[in-house]
Order: structure tokens, then sequence, then C-alpha cells
């Protein structure tokens, strides 16, 4: 009778443990979701895939038009919504490294032959223990392959972003290793890079930066990517960039 007894409160036991695990399970995921909302899925989305499909896509996509280029800071971005006037193309791939974006480069950038391309990526790079230097060894890969592919192609290269990792709920917080100390190195070598390749810098960075040098927390849930109202800032600065300046007001 006593060890029926104990085996019953064993298995109760490991009842209420496995119902404690889904739970919280169900109870992180849910904070993700209503975090992230759709995107979410879109983050859980396989890359291989991804760049798949924008191949796919590209085959009946206008040439001549505007990409957008980089990884998730790029597909989050609602590119049509904020630039109606012109045509673009987002292929932003979340979690993508800058050796992801050279494999993919020609299928999902070259293949569609823009005349305006808009760079931003290597963030990932840092959380995958790439050194700055790598990681701007391998975006003047990517820069020369464009311009050596695409000569009269105008490019801009945004800064990378700077990250918070003091938000809260930590469980929420995605900067992992990313360190603006890295990050800051990265954006002081584009710079030249950018002059030397004939690609304009764009300085997003400042504009997101708190008095700590961190992203502003008003601009983020993770630490890592923006709010709409991150974009927007994001925005008005490419603005001074792609639109004429009799239509940036009304746009």
């Amino acid at each position: 009778m006593e060890n029926n007894f104990k085996g019953e409160k064993i298995r109760l036991a490991v009842f209420f443990t496995a119902i404690s695990v889904v739970i919280l399970i169900l109870s992180l995921f849910l904070a993700y979701y209503a975090a992230y909302g759709d995107i979410l899925f879109t983050i859980l989305d396989n890359k291989s895939l991804k760049a798949k499909r924008y191949d796919e896509m590209n085959l009946s996509a206008q040439k001549g038009q505007t990409v957008f280029f980089g990884d998730s800071l790029t597909e989050f971005y609602d590119t049509s919504a904020a630039f109606p006037s012109f045509t673009s193309y987002n292929r932003g791939i979340s979690g993508d490294t800058t050796d992801g974006m050279l494999a993919r480069l020609d299928g999902n950038l070259l293949a569609i032959e823009p005349s305006r391309i808009i760079f931003l990526g290597g963030a990932n790079d840092l959380n995958h223990g790439l050194a700055p230097d790598e990681i701007v060894a391998n975006i003047r890969k990517i820069l020369t392959r464009i311009k050596t592919a695409l000569p009269d192609c105008e490019v801009f290269v945004e800064s990378l972003y700077p990250v918070n990792p003091y938000t809260l709920p930590i469980y929420l917080n995605s900067v992992a290793d990313r360190k603006n100390s890295d990050i800051l190195r990265i954006n002081e070598a584009l710079v030249p890079l950018c002059e030397e390749l004939g690609c304009t810098y764009i300085n997003v960075h400042d504009s997101l930066t708190d008095e700590n040098g961190n992203l502003r927390a008003e601009l983020t849930v993770d630490g890592l990517h923006v709010t709409e109202d991150g974009y927007a800032i994001v925005t008005e600065i490419l603005s001074g960039y792609l639109l004429p300046s009799e239509s940036r007001n009304g746009r």
C-alpha cells in the first residue's frame, strides 16, 4: 500500500511538472507573440526557403527599381508603405549574416538589376563570433560585387543600428553577443569603404542612440529590433537620400 502511495505521488509530481513546463512554454510563446506579432513567424521561417522564394519572385520583378537588401532590420521594415512613390523590393532575411548575403547575392539581388540598392547588414555576424574587421571585409566583398555587376547602380549603405542590452523583460532581449563598441568600429570603417567604392554611407545610428550609446529604449522591444517609431526615424533619414526634396514633406 505504501509503495502504491509513493508511486502515485511520483506520477502526480511528474504530471504537474509536465503541465508547468507546458504552461511556461505557452506563456513565453504568448509573450513573444505579444511583442512581435506576426513577425514572430517570420523570425522562425527558414532562411534558405526565403532566399529561394526571393529567387522565384525575382523572375517577375521589374528591373531598374529599388531594392532593400539585408537582415531582419530590413525584412521587418515595410519599405513599400514607407516609400509609396516608387517601386521597391524588400530582400531582407531575418537572422542573415554577410556570408549568407554573399551566397544569395546573385539570385536575390543582382538578378533584378536594380537602379538603387539600400544595404544593411553585419550585426548578426557579431553574434556568430566574427570580428568587426572580418565583417567589414565581407561587406567589402558584397559592395565590390554589386559595383562590378551593376556599375551604374546607386548603392546606399546604412550604418549598423545600435543595440540595448538592458531592455526588460530580459527574456525578450535579443542582443546576445552584439556590442555597441563593435558596432561603432564597423560603422567607422564603413565611411572610408563607401568613399573608396563609390557608395553613399547613411548614418542612421546616431538618430537611434541614447545618451549612453544604446538603442533608445522607447524604440525597441527586445534591444535589437526597432519599433514602428524607430522605422519612422529611419524613413525620415532615408527620405533625404531617396526622395526628391520637393516630395519629402508630402510623402
